[in-house]
């Protein structure tokens, strides 16, 4: 076998494994891309164009949107909440219309988000709901929704089941062992659950309010 021959061998091979690379590469690039409806115009929203939201991000197509959401926010709620779902910012732990276990069998796609149900008559309604599905489903956020997605003990995904409460909160977690370890030092974990960091945060500023009030009456 002739040293040409082989260098034009060698040579293809890298020019392969190049290719591959880089195909690798631009499908990591495409799955990352940014995706996600403003929930004023609906048009395609920019990821640098967001709000904060309970802790999360909304995100809106241009710098005016951001004004007429401030201006009038219980307006946009059920998109709000329908974004969060649709960016993977929340997670889906129960019935959007009766709070009960979902039925794996039941389920909608709501523009572009997929919505489990408990039965079929609450699958019926969402879908004679049409184009106020959304309305329908996204308006009372903590019938069927929570704003966890990890497991404060592990970091890995909730699963509806597995919860205990907390402070007048539900608490999920990834499987049967992690909610001992909460129990056994919650102190060490509850940062990490956004419903209960937005709790304390809102006990913070309804106490700093209060004083406030008193020290302008006073």
């Amino acid at each position: 076998m002739s040293k040409r021959f082989l260098t034009v061998v060698c040579a293809c091979v890298a020019l392969g494994f190049t290719v591959s690379v880089q195909s690798a590469e631009d499908s990591k690039t495409a799955e990352k891309k940014f995706d996600a409806k403003c929930i004023v115009s609906g048009a395609p929203a920019k990821e640098a164009s967001f709000v904060d939201y309970r802790g999360k991000k909304l995100f809106f197509c241009c710098e005016n949107c951001p004004k007429a959401y401030k201006a009038n926010p219980d307006k946009f709620l059920a998109k709000a909440n329908h974004q969060l779902l649709y960016t993977k910012q929340i997670t889906e732990v129960a019935c959007p219309l009766t709070g009960k276990p979902i039925n794996e069998e039941k389920t909608l796609d709501i523009e572009g988000v997929k919505v489990g149900f408990c039965c079929g008559n609450c699958l019926a309604k969402a879908k004679k709901a049409d184009d106020r599905a959304i309305k329908l489903v996204f308006s009372q956020f903590d019938k069927g929704f929570t704003l966890q997605t990890d497991c404060p003990v592990s970091g890995k995904p909730i699963v509806a089941d597995q919860k205990v409460s907390f402070e007048g909160q539900n608490v999920y977690f990834c499987c049967p062992n992690c909610p001992d370890a909460f129990k056994a030092d919650p102190e060490n974990f509850t940062g990490k659950v956004p419903q209960l960091v937005e709790q304390a945060n809102a006990k913070k500023n309804n106490k700093s309010n209060l004083k406030g009030k008193k020290d302008k009456d006073s």
